[in-house]
């Protein structure tokens, strides 16, 4: 849970000192080959004495250094050659000792004297819930966050909904319904964004970085916003339905665009300015919020085979977007075919612990397709 904040000049401060101790900390971590969090507060704590913080700040500190460690050790054994990390911006981030009160968070900044921030009405009726626990908070020169605990009991999931994920719209659902909400709005926005930054025409380095600064900030906004909209109705509907969730593990998309690979400048840019992770984590974290299984499986041969007879699909450059199955004797939507496939693998991996079957499961009875917008999602689920 997030919320704008402007700070005074002593958290200022003590943001600062903050950054100084995780940075102190780090390095300490490399120099005597330190990276669990038991072994480097062993070493590290005594030699933090010098820096004018209460000693529950240190120990978060220490924490903050050891997660930073730890990620540079997965790069290591995946081969690649990180930095040394290292924390640029202040911050503050506290377990110990704050109290929510009311519309207030109060955190102590010295002994027996403790600093007050006043929480928007959303945070305020958020926390009014009683069976959230507020675990920890983070302290920004732009914002505070407060990161919110809950038990939340899983569902049986009953069936599965496959989401396919597509620049211009995001399908989901199963051989019983079909749902395809169409996401073109978000291409628009993202080329409205490149035209009014291409006419800005001022020679000054600082001046169009900071526009542009501005400018794409705004726009990432915009799309989380829309894709909000869609993550939490996909949620909902899935509740509603008892099902669980699955997406397609795609990876190397970003390679696929690249400089070279004899595509077109505006190609390469639409694609990869497509949001596809985004969709991706919002759903996962309010799917776990909800108690929704969450699985993702191997997309290959997705949008190969028919949902209903496993027939080999035919395309048709007449009907790039639909597939001709000779078996069946009629088209299929791409995106529903693929959303489908989905939903059967993720029901084999559900029913089959060892991992995905071969084969997706036949389906009896042809789906309902809904085209809907963005806009219109919530009417339809």
């Amino acid at each position: 849970m997030r919320q704008n904040f402007d700070p005074n000049s002593e958290l200022l401060q003590m943001m600062e000192t903050f950054r100084q101790l995780v940075n102190h900390c780090i390095k300490i971590g490399l120099e005597n080959n330190r990276f669990t969090l038991k072994r480097l507060s062993s070493f590290a704590y005594h030699e933090l004495k010098d820096y004018n913080i209460q000693s529950k700040y240190k120990l978060t500190a220490i924490s903050q250094a050891c997660g930073r460690l730890a990620q540079m050790k997965k790069d290591i054994k995946k081969g690649r050659k990180p930095r040394s990390p290292f924390v640029q911006k202040p911050y503050l981030v506290s377990c110990y000792g704050f109290k929510i009160n009311g519309m207030l968070l109060s955190f102590p900044v010295r002994n027996r004297e403790f600093a007050n921030i006043l929480l928007n009405e959303h945070a305020t009726s958020v926390l009014s819930d009683k069976t959230l626990v507020a675990k920890s908070f983070t302290i920004t020169p732009n914002s505070l966050s407060i990161s919110i605990f809950k038990d939340v009991t899983p569902i049986i999931p009953e069936k599965t909904i496959g989401i396919d994920r597509n620049l211009r719209n995001v399908t989901f659902g199963n051989d019983e319904k079909i749902i395809q909400v169409n996401t073109s709005e978000l291409l628009k926005i993202k080329e409205n964004y490149t035209h009014v930054k291409s006419t800005f025409t001022r020679n000054d380095h600082r001046i169009r970085k900071k526009v542009y600064g501005k400018l794409g900030k705004r726009q990432t906004e915009r799309i989380k916003q829309r894709l909000h909209v869609i993550s939490k109705n996909l949620v909902k509907y899935a509740r509603e339905h008892k099902a669980a969730i699955i997406f397609e593990d795609l990876k190397g998309i970003r390679k696929l665009y690249r400089k070279g690979n004899g595509q077109g400048n505006r190609y390469r840019r639409k694609l990869n300015s497509w949001s596809f992770y985004e969709l991706e984590r919002q759903v996962s974290y309010k799917a776990a919020w909800d108690g929704i299984p969450f699985y993702k499986i191997d997309p290959k041969r997705t949008s190969m085979f028919c949902p209903i007879c496993r027939g080999i699909l035919q395309g048709d450059r007449q009907r790039h977007r639909d597939l001709w199955c000779g078996n069946c004797k009629r088209w299929r939507d791409r995106d529903g075919v693929a959303a489908m496939n989905i939903a059967y693998k993720g029901l084999a991996r559900l029913t089959n612990p060892q991992g995905d079957a071969n084969e997706a499961m036949r389906g009896n009875l042809d789906p309902v397709i809904l085209r809907v917008n963005v806009s219109k999602l919530s009417e339809v689920c």
